[in-house]
């Protein structure tokens, strides 16, 4: 690839631009009309959650409780000035560009993620990931553009047979990127080229929409410090663009619904493909058994306004039993969304509603899967009626813990302990036990 400078400002891509992950609308700039934070936790122990209220009133986004939004985001200008400054580019940041093949490579070509002519500050914030992870021909292409040796030496370390676990302990588990290595080794300054070609695409982050209402999109967040003094790439730039337009930090700290009609800055956002039917049966009477702890229940926030709208436009309706199992560490700290589900439960939308504590110790049970085992007569019953089991959350621990969790109780109470984990896989393949989950 070279670089020319060039006279229009524009943005263009060879062929088609780079198409959206699960893509079922087109985008959306969506103005944001009010937030709030869930969370009254200070402790920086808790993780802070945050909702966002979008204005999609006059777009194309249809979408139904259980659906997930994609948040295109963008890289902070302090880390896209980072590299700026590294590579000496400060001149030439804002100077149009146009990308061309260098005729000498047998393989060349431009990613598809990048435009052939645009401006280099526009592809550092919007097109390429400057938090990626680094692979090691690409740290070994660095190392070919570091001048001082011992940098050099490390960084071809890193990358060889002999520097696996090195590699693995200082660059994968503390999620080491370019940023990192130019701080680290300020004399790695490789051509900006090198720098497009080999960082990954700047990709949409999903999320779950909480609310069934056609004129808006909720979604709620956390925000945690994920290493090298950084927060979420997205969940970072969201709070930023929140907190940047409240006028007192001490109002900030409180629980409040705040409305900032003044925000200049909208948002990037589409509906995603539901490809895994995460939505309420078509039939309302079937029971339901929702399981999301922390952010995982924000879906079925929209799950049960909807039932709760279907109740208000047909009190005749027949809806079957609805039980929400949720779970967080301290319900004086971040027990989000409790006087939605306290309203819920008394409209009768929310049949019963079990709470897990992890960080008190007065409590019965710690986890959500502590709870189902507690509740595990009562859960198979409701199961074996046919019972549809929805669960939001982390993957890694909680899903598979859960399921265990279920699988025992049904092996207990249902008279399956041969066949309880065949069960659930019967239910999975029936779609009847269906997951929105993470890592």
């Amino acid at each position: 690839m070279r670089l020319h400078s060039h006279g229009e400002q524009k943005t263009v891509y060879k062929g088609q631009k780079p198409l959206l992950p699960f893509a079922a609308s087109e985008v959306f700039h969506a103005p944001i009309s009010g937030w709030r934070r869930l969370t009254a936790a200070v402790d920086k122990n808790y993780k802070i959650v945050y909702e966002i209220n979008f204005d999609i009133k006059g777009s194309n986004l249809n979408f139904r409780p259980g659906d997930t939004i994609g948040v295109i985001p963008e890289n902070s200008q302090s880390e896209v000035d980072c590299v700026i400054e590294h590579l000496d580019l400060k001149d030439v940041a804002d100077c149009d560009y146009v990308l061309s093949i260098d005729s000498t490579q047998k393989s060349g070509r431009v990613p598809a993620h990048l435009p052939v002519e645009s401006t280099l500050r526009h592809v550092l914030t919007h097109c390429v990931d400057l938090r990626g992870v680094l692979k090691k021909l690409f740290l070994l292409t660095l190392s070919k553009h570091t001048k001082d040796e011992k940098e050099k030496r490390i960084l071809e370390y890193l990358c060889s047979k002999e520097g696996a676990i090195a590699y693995t302990t200082h660059i994968i588990n503390k999620h080491t990127c370019l940023l990192d290595i130019f701080a680290i080794f300020p004399s790695c300054k490789p051509p900006v080229v090198v720098i497009l070609e080999n960082l990954p695409r700047l990709l949409p982050r999903p999320y779950s929409i909480a609310n069934c209402d056609e004129s808006s999109i909720k979604i709620c967040f956390s925000v945690i410090d994920i290493g090298n003094n950084r927060k979420g790439l997205t969940t970072g730039w969201l709070e930023r663009i929140i907190i940047r337009h409240n006028s007192s930090i001490e109002e900030e700290m409180k629980n409040l619904n705040i409305n900032i009609s003044n925000i200049e800055k909208k948002i990037p956002i589409y509906i995603r493909k539901n490809i895994n039917d995460f939505r309420l049966p078509e039939n309302l009477e079937t029971p339901i058994i929702l399981i999301g702890p922390g952010t995982g229940v924000s879906p079925f926030i929209g799950f049960l306004e909807e039932r709760k709208y279907l109740y208000k436009v047909n009190p005749e309706v027949k809806m079957g039993y609805a039980w929400l199992f949720f779970g967080c560490r301290n319900p004086k700290l971040d027990f989000i969304y409790e006087k939605e589900l306290d309203e819920f439960v008394l409209d009768g939308v929310l049949n019963k509603l079990t709470t897990s504590f992890s960080r008190c110790g007065n409590t019965e049970n710690h986890y959500v899967q502590d709870a189902i085992h507690q509740n595990g007569e009562e859960l198979t019953k409701l199961l074996l009626q046919g019972a549809h089991v929805y669960i939001c959350g982390d993957i890694k621990k909680m899903a598979p813990s859960v399921k265990e969790a279920i699988v025992q109780c049904i092996a207990k109470y249902g008279d399956k302990a041969n066949d309880a984990e065949q069960f659930v896989e019967d239910m999975i393949k029936e779609k009847r036990y269906i997951l929105d989950i993470w890592n």
